[in-house]
């Protein structure tokens, strides 16, 4: 399997100060990433500090970041990284967590390719990560990855979507994602762009699609689509 170097900042606000963890990435598979200084697990490395800015670099392709409990192998926060030199000057703001003993900091990446990854949010549990792989100019459906059973979004009726973060390869562009039901009818559409290389706002330079603040409730055979432009 392929690998890549990443970067990435932790930091909170005041006097919570930050590190840098830095590390060797496995494509297509979860890496545990520790601090450059002391190579301590982020449970060690920051314990008892309130991490409010988690701010990551791949090297070329795509990626994501999570912060997990090892013990319940929950994700507690998570996010994408951006391609090295795009970066926002705000960084990647998250909702503040205080760091226990038990959590790691991970990162996901995938060599250049036509794979495109997302961030599902649910109201009251963990986010899913999603996946699919779509040619130029095609169509896909957004799926789990094979590890967690490739299941459509259908798969989680009865929970409410809040958020969708879509990112696809390095110069890739998303025209559009879609909820298709289970006849066919479109019920939700937000358009994408490709991701920005000059330091914009804080998320354009590491999703193609952002849609936040939602309360989507899912129903059986519904699909998540994604479109992607030739």
């Amino acid at each position: 399997m392929s690998t890549q170097a990443t970067s990435l900042s932790l930091s909170g606000t005041g006097n919570q100060g930050g590190r840098l963890f830095s590390g060797t990435a496995t494509d297509g598979a979860y890496t545990a990433i520790n601090s450059t200084t002391g190579d301590a697990e982020l449970g060690f490395a920051m314990r008892g500090q309130t991490v409010s800015n988690v701010t990551g670099v791949y090297t070329a392709g795509s990626g994501l970041w999570v912060i997990r409990n090892r013990v319940t192998q929950q994700i507690d926060r998570s996010g994408m990284l951006f391609k090295t030199g795009s970066v926002g000057p705000e960084g990647y703001p998250i909702q503040p967590l205080v760091i226990n003993q038990n959590h790691i900091l991970q990162v996901y990446t995938l060599a250049a390719g036509t794979t495109y990854l997302a961030w599902v949010g649910f109201t009251g549990k963990p986010p899913e990560l999603f996946e699919a792989t779509i040619s130029d100019g095609a169509e896909g459906e957004l799926k789990t990855t094979a590890a967690a059973g490739a299941q459509g979004v259908g798969s989680f009726a009865g929970q409410s979507i809040n958020y969708v973060l879509v990112q696809g390869p390095d110069g890739k562009v998303c025209s559009f994602a879609q909820i298709i039901d289970g006849n066919g009818a479109e019920q939700f559409t937000v358009l994408g762009s490709e991701r920005s290389t000059v330091g914009g706002y804080p998320l354009s330079g590491s999703v193609n699609i952002c849609s936040k603040n939602l309360a989507f409730n899912v129903m059986r055979g519904m699909a998540l689509n994604l479109t992607v432009a030739a």
